[in-house]
C-alpha cells in the first residue's frame, strides 16, 4: 500500500473515532445536567429551602421511589387554603432551587405548592430523562399525596412539555384544571443545539446522533415519537397559559406561538425583550409574568 494511502487510511479512522467520541460526550453531557443542589444555593448566598424566603413558607420534604429512581420533592403550605394547589415543574438543569424564584409570587394563589427535582437533577438520583418520561413520575408523586385536590401544573422550559404530557394523559386521575407553560419548546433538538452553541461547542455532525442515541436509549426511537410537544397541546383539555420572552435564546418564541395555535384553549403572554432565565429576576418582565398568571388564575 502506497504510504498516502495508509495515512489517509489512519486519518480517515481517527477521524471517525473523533465523531463517535464527541458524539457520546454530547449525548452524556445531555443526560448529566448540572447538580443545583442546597450545596449550589449556599455557595451562591441564594435561598436553598422555602423557609429561606424572604416570606417563609412551611414545607415538608418527601423522597419517594419512581422508576427505580430516588427523587425529591417538597409540599409547601400556601397561603390561601381556599385556592387549587400548582404543581412546579423545573427545566433541564434547574431543580427545586429554580422554583424558589416563583413562589413568591404564587404562593397568594394556591392551597399548596409542590415541586421535585427530576431525576438527574437537584437532590434526585439517576439520569436526566430530557421530558420522556417524567409525566409517570408525577403521576406517583401525586398518588402518594393525601386529600387529593384541584391542581394546576406549571412547568418551563422542559418542564413546560413535561406539564403538558402530564396534564393531557392525567387530567381526571389528578383533578387537573389548567396548565401554565413558561418558555415551552417543541422539539428536544431546539434547545440543546441552542444550549451547546451558546457555550461555544459544536452541534453540527454531533448533535442530531447524540439526540438519536438518547432517543433509543429512552424507548421513544431515534426520531422521538410521540414527543413533539405542539401535538400534545392539540390533546389538551384545559385552559393553557403560555409565557415566553421575546428574545429568548434557548427556546425560540415561535414554538410558543405554534403551541399556542393549535391548543383548543390557550393564551399567549409576550415578555417583551425578555430571555430565558431573566423573566423572574427582571423586575418588570417578573410584574409582567406575576400579573398573566395572577389574572389567568382569577379567570379559570
Amino acid at each position: 500500500m502506497p504510504p498516502i494511502l495508509g495515512l489517509l487510511q489512519l486519518l480517515t479512522i481517527g477521524a471517525i473515532g473523533f465523531w463517535i467520541i464527541t458524539v457520546l460526550h454530547t449525548a452524556w453531557s445531555l443526560l448529566h445536567p448540572p447538580k443545583r443542589t442546597y450545596a449550589w444555593a449556599l455557595h451562591r448566598g441564594v435561598a436553598g429551602d422555602p423557609s429561606e424566603l424572604d416570606t417563609p413558607l412551611d414545607y415538608e420534604t418527601i423522597n419517594f421511589k419512581s422508576n427505580n429512581q430516588t427523587l425529591h420533592a417538597w409540599k409547601i403550605t400556601g397561603l390561601n387554603p381556599a385556592a387549587p394547589r400548582i404543581l412546579l415543574i423545573h427545566g433541564w438543569g434547574s431543580s427545586s432551587i429554580g422554583a424558589l424564584k416563583r413562589i413568591p409570587h404564587l404562593a397568594n394563589h394556591a392551597s399548596q405548592i409542590i415541586t421535585l427535582d427530576l431525576p438527574g437533577h437537584g437532590e434526585s438520583t439517576g439520569t436526566s430523562q430530557m421530558g420522556t418520561s417524567e409525566h409517570t413520575d408525577l403521576n406517583t408523586l401525586l398518588s402518594s399525596l393525601e386529600n387529593p385536590s384541584p391542581t394546576i401544573i406549571y412547568g418551563w422550559s422542559m418542564g413546560a412539555g413535561i406539564a403538558l404530557r402530564f396534564a393531557r394523559d392525567y387530567k381526571d386521575q389528578h383533578n387537573i384544571e389548567a396548565v401554565i407553560a413558561e418558555s415551552p419548546y417543541i422539539h428536544a433538538t431546539t434547545p440543546a443545539k441552542n444550549v451547546i452553541r451558546l457555550r461555544g461547542l459544536p452541534t453540527k455532525l454531533n448533535l442530531k446522533p447524540a439526540i438519536a442515541l438518547i432517543g433509543i436509549l429512552k424507548g421513544i426511537g431515534p426520531k422521538w415519537k410521540g414527543f413533539a410537544r405542539d401535538q400534545i397541546a392539540k390533546d389538551l383539555q384545559v385552559p393553557l397559559l403560555l409565557i415566553h420572552g421575546t428574545q429568548d435564546p434557548v427556546c425560540p418564541l415561535t414554538d410558543a406561538k405554534h403551541i399556542h395555535s393549535t391548543a383548543p384553549t390557550a393564551t399567549l403572554i409576550e415578555i417583551q425583550n425578555a430571555g430565558h432565565n431573566n423573566i423572574w429576576t427582571n423586575p418588570d418582565f417578573t410584574k409582567q409574568a406575576s400579573t398573566a398568571i395572577q389574572n389567568f388564575i382569577n379567570n379559570m
